[in-house]
């Protein structure tokens, strides 16, 4: 039996791979996702668990090539898998072209021309030059980039739309044909192989070896079933010890903080390279948090990927406009809009314009946050800790008046240092700011500059942009063979007034997407996902009242109890939605 470790991109090649292993007897397949370097730290692990063989994709084949001694399996970009993706594509309204190593473009060009497709087919032979080719591409006017995983996560950083060429059953095959044969030439090494690393996975500390380059070049079971997430490669503290071993040719011990625990680690050297013992040095040390602030009402991102807003309409490219335009200053801008419509995405878009190095995006959900809280950050001086951030205070109308008061004086305090403040809420914010059920000054100061984004049924020639982006996203995440969808299925999308809507039409082309058996989505199809709507919306309107005639007390038991039925009695989610705590939640039931 060969046993075979299969590490693929994206989650669609994933339920391929599942579904082809249930047809296949002669090879043992183990499925895992990992792309470029995740899909390396997955391959390490290959050898010291008996694989024969590892099969992966592109770019990940190659990286994992170098990382690893036994045989590496490259599923193919097959002309069927070229020819699927252009014909999804052509769909779009936008310049499109093709960017990828010569096994895509050779192909790919060929095929443009056949069918008369007018695609631009542009070839790379490093990964560095994908960025280069892409802004040129960009500032040619192109929308639409084809390509691989990583010419797909460039063109999303680079404000593209980034459609990635997945791998159909033929080039699945086809790999599984050449592992058959690379198993036969390679068998009788990797029986040799696993001999001598059986002997170093009996030993009961954690090993790993770094090469003269400073590279992992080895790591035994127990380091990777216990240490794997430490990331050595990136701690200085480990490399100073690598390189001082080096020099100094002599065995040494040092204890290390890495991740927020102190490790023992003894280097020793050994030819031309350098091998480490690690161990637990404070084995019983705990992280302690905060117990009384919820994480869940704050985000840090770091880095974030960014998204284009997809849209024709005079009034999405209005709302782009306003993006470029407010992204050059740094004055808070207020985006107001309906439930679902992007306004965190417009957020996000605005961050990433602006963005410097040394700035951090704070997300505070305001319908999370509580009065507690929010004194906690004050104490902790959160809001001066954070001055070169940018923080967004998304669905600000959810907050009481209280917090709006609390909130207002905090940005009167403001020192030299101003926070970079993005605000979003619901469209009638204006009014309630003019009945005062909002703060009117609290409004007028983080309201300098404004964004509305318009519902989806006053736009609706953006559909069916919409609907080929969502479908080129989920194609590599489920894999099945939807390319399209027919005109007057398209035309019922349209027709419809999306309550929720961009994210209801998200939802409703992922459910299309999953339920179709053909290349296209089908009109009966949609017809069919909207009678269910249509039934879920009479069951909702059919709900019994809360009864408002007890006591505050029970009103609030019953409140608590019909968000338990929603939450599918889930009493974590029904707590985050309350703005409350497990504990809390628990004793106002009894």
């Amino acid at each position: 039996m060969i046993k075979a470790l299969v590490i693929v991109p994206y989650e669609g090649l994933y339920e391929m791979m599942k579904e082809i292993d249930q047809e296949v007897e002669d090879i043992q397949l183990h499925i895992e996702i990992g792309n470029l370097h995740e899909g390396v730290a997955i391959a390490k692990n290959a050898e010291n668990n008996g694989y024969h063989v590892i099969i992966s994709r592109g770019g990940t084949a190659s990286l994992i090539q170098e990382a690893v001694s036994i045989p590496v399996i490259d599923i193919p970009v097959s002309g069927y898998d070229v020819l699927r993706i252009l014909t999804l594509v052509k769909g779009f309204s936008s310049k499109a072209a093709i960017v990828g190593f010569s096994n895509i473009t050779q192909g790919a060009a060929t095929i443009c021309k056949l069918l008369d497709f007018d695609i631009k087919t542009l070839t790379i032979t490093k990964e560095i030059e994908v960025k280069e080719k892409l802004t040129n591409l960009k500032k040619l006017g192109y929308e639409v980039v084809i390509g691989d995983v990583v010419t797909v996560q460039a063109a999303k950083q680079l404000g593209l739309t980034g459609v990635l060429i997945t791998s159909g059953r033929e080039a699945i095959l086809d790999a599984l044909e050449e592992t058959r044969r690379s198993y036969r030439l390679f068998s009788r090494l990797q029986q040799n192989v696993s001999l001598f690393q059986s002997i170093l996975d009996c030993n009961e500390q954690a090993i790993v070896v770094f090469n003269r380059e400073e590279k992992i070049v080895y790591e035994n079971e127990r380091f990777n079933k216990e240490f794997h997430w430490m990331n050595l490669e990136n701690s200085t503290d480990v490399i100073n010890l690598i390189q001082e071993t080096a020099l100094t040719g002599e065995k040494q011990t040092k204890t290390l903080h890495i991740n927020e625990s102190f490790w023992k680690i003894t280097a020793c050297p050994i030819e031309d390279a350098i091998v480490l013992y690690v161990e637990n040095s404070l084995p019983n040390q705990v992280l302690v948090q905060d117990g009384n602030m919820n994480l869940n009402a704050i985000e840090f991102h770091t880095v974030t990927s960014y998204i284009p807003i997809s849209g024709k309409s005079e009034q999405i490219q209005k709302v782009l406009k306003e993006i470029d335009q407010f992204s050059k200053s740094e004055e808070p801008v207020w985006i107001m809009g309906e439930e679902g419509n992007g306004k965190e995405l417009a957020a996000h878009s605005i961050y990433f314009k602006r963005k410097t190095m040394s700035e951090t995006l704070i997300t505070l959900h305001c319908d999370l946050l509580s009065e507690e809280q929010l004194k906690g950050l004050m104490n902790e001086a959160f809001f001066q800790k954070y001055a070169n951030g940018v923080i967004y205070l998304k669905n600000i109308d959810k907050l009481n008046s209280y917090l709006q008061n609390e909130l207002y004086h905090i940005l009167k305090n403001e020192n030299e240092k101003k926070v970079q403040w993005l605000v979003s809420s619901n469209e009638t914010i204006e009014e309630k700011v003019k009945n005062g059920t909002f703060h009117r000054d609290l409004f007028h100061t983080l309201a300098q500059l404004k964004i509305h984004i318009p519902p989806l049924r006053e736009r609706r020639n953006d559909i069916e942009d919409l609907v080929h982006v969502f479908i080129s996203e989920l194609h590599p995440k489920y894999g099945n063979e939807v390319v399209g969808i027919r005109q007057d299925a398209l035309e019922e999308l349209t027709n419809y007034d999306w309550p929720g809507n961009v994210e209801q039409l998200k939802q409703v082309i992922e459910q299309l997407f999953l339920q179709s058996h053909s290349y296209f989505i089908e009109k009966k199809e949609v017809e069919t996902v909207f009678y269910q709507l249509e039934q879920q919306e009479k069951k909702n309107d059919a709900l019994i009242p809360i009864d408002i005639t007890g006591t505050l007390e029970e009103i609030e038991k019953q409140v608590i109890t019909k968000v338990l039925e929603e939450e599918g009695l889930n009493q974590s989610k029904a707590a985050k939605r309350l703005g409350i705590n497990r504990s809390t939640l628990w004793r106002k039931l009894k």
